[in-house]
């Protein structure tokens, strides 16, 4: 999954997430589904790129690039966090 894909998926996410009262039990289950592994890739995501950024060896203009991506990825878990509370709230 490339982060267009991951983007796409939060976006119908948040769009469930704003019907969720009359969501099916089935289709809420899956999208909890999806988000746990969304939230899941980018927290690997985020700790793969903090051992880059631990490598001593990666020049300055990388290291903003790899810190860009980690924020992106920091966000999107945020995001995705609160799609999994509401739809776990909704129960």
């Amino acid at each position: 999954m490339g982060i267009r894909d991951f983007i796409e998926y939060l976006e119908r996410h948040r769009d469930l997430m704003s019907r969720r009262e009359s969501l099916p039990d089935a289709e809420r289950d899956r999208t909890l589904r999806e988000a746990e592994m969304m939230v899941g890739m980018a927290d690997s995501a985020i700790r793969e790129l903090e051992s880059v950024i631990n490598n001593r060896r990666i020049n300055l203009p990388e290291e903003h690039a790899v810190r860009f991506a980690q924020d992106v990825f920091l966000y999107l878990k945020a995001e995705e966090q609160k799609v999994k509370s509401t739809l776990r709230e909704g129960r």
